[in-house]
């Protein structure tokens, strides 16, 4: 393989291409004067052209994907490689003989750890984070009789699982015995069900050592209780970030990395899972002051980030552009002109890019007019060509 000159200035993005996370991203590569090119599910979107090259992946398509990577690994142009999500990591790790282009560059015993959601709670565990008591069960007879024994209620959970596509609340027996059915193709686990809040940290690490923090308590998610935040308060709480940083350190972790937690009525966080990547709403943290982009800029760049702790505590907003794609999609007018009239919307989009602000608006207006087909996806705007991720 022929390495990357030392002045190769591409970077090859990896991802969701309506992730508003991913564009925010590409967005600050570009300014920084990178190369920036995306390999996604998406086309090219017309507001891109001149400073973001789209290629497109069929969705499931493994070997495509690989035949592309290796074109990367190949090219001396591309500096480097960055996975957005959790598939693209795990792909990015299986096809790429030398990872240097790689960021993150994962251990393969630790990739393995970040692909089960009960060793992850055997790592965080070992690290002296509290973690709620957890089984993994096998078939819905050992389900059951392990529900018994520690009780409702329980959350049942696939161990690939995310964004709350794979976990079900069991108030009872017979819940259970749905949430089984519905996860009948993954391996489970279940875990005892810890009452209060959910809460999450993310931040950027460099070689171990924490630089940026991002904590914030979820007021809303989409799914309620269970998916992405659409809604979020900061705090820094000292609990988690240690947490956060415990974790980080003993993994030597260069790149983003956040993690989500239950607060429990006397105070404690309780670890649920890590997640190797930027988060959802990251974008609050840009907005709020916290120059969440920067240490992935320095450290492309071969710099050590300088470390950056903003006091952004009680400051609240909806984490754009969620809760308008999801009501542009149901058509609820009234309700997305509620919001845009709220401070707290505006308060939680970036200013960084006016571009994007104006490309996602156009996203409400697709996810508004586009077809509905409820036999295959709910909605595929044909500007995107790819699954809406809201």
């Amino acid at each position: 393989m022929t390495p990357p000159s030392p002045q190769a200035r591409g970077v090859a993005l990896i991802g969701q291409l309506d992730w508003p996370q991913n564009l925010y991203i590409a967005q600050a590569l570009h300014e920084a004067g990178w190369q920036v090119q995306i390999i996604t599910e998406g086309v090219q979107p017309r507001e891109f052209r001149g400073w973001l090259t789209v290629h497109h992946v069929n969705a499931g398509d493994e070997r495509m994907l690989c035949d592309l990577l290796l074109q990367l690994e190949r090219d001396h142009e591309v500096r480097w490689i960055l996975p957005l999500d959790e598939a693209a990591i795990a792909s990015c790790h299986r096809t790429l003989d030398r990872r240097d282009k790689l960021l993150p560059q994962i251990p393969d015993d630790d990739l393995s750890m970040l692909q089960r959601k009960s060793a992850m709670a055997r790592f965080a565990l070992g690290l002296g984070i509290p973690v709620p008591d957890w089984v993994h069960v096998d078939d819905a007879g050992e389900a059951l009789r392990t529900a018994e024994e520690m009780g409702y209620p329980l959350v049942l959970k696939g161990e690939q699982g995310n964004g709350g596509s794979q976990v079900v609340i069991c108030e009872d027996a017979q819940a259970l015995q749905e949430g089984l059915h519905k996860l009948k193709h993954h391996d489970t686990v279940l875990q005892r069900h810890i009452a209060g809040r959910n809460w999450a940290c993310g931040g950027f690490f460099h070689r171990g050592a924490l630089t940026h923090v991002h904590g914030y308590e979820l007021l809303a998610q989409h799914p309620p209780g269970l998916g992405a935040a659409t809604f979020i308060r900061h705090d820094q709480a000292p609990e988690m970030v240690d947490a956060l940083e415990a974790m980080g350190r003993a993994l030597n972790w260069t790149g983003y990395m956040q993690a989500d937690f239950i607060r429990d009525a006397s105070g404690t966080f309780w670890f649920l899972e890590i997640n190797p990547r930027p988060w959802g709403s990251i974008t609050a943290a840009e907005a709020a002051g916290t120059p969440i982009f920067s240490p992935l800029l320095d450290t492309l760049a071969d710099r050590v980030p300088e470390p950056c702790r903003v006091d952004d505590r009680d400051w609240a907003a909806h984490v754009f552009p969620k809760p308008l794609l999801q009501m542009a999609y149901k058509r609820r007018g009234l309700a997305m002109l509620e919001v845009l009239l709220s401070p707290a919307f505006w308060r939680g989009a970036p200013r960084t890019s006016p571009k994007l602000l104006r490309y996602f608006f156009k996203v409400m207006y697709w996810y508004w007019t586009g077809p509905r087909d409820n036999t295959a996806h709910p909605l595929k705007p044909a500007a995107m060509g790819a699954l809406p991720r809201v």
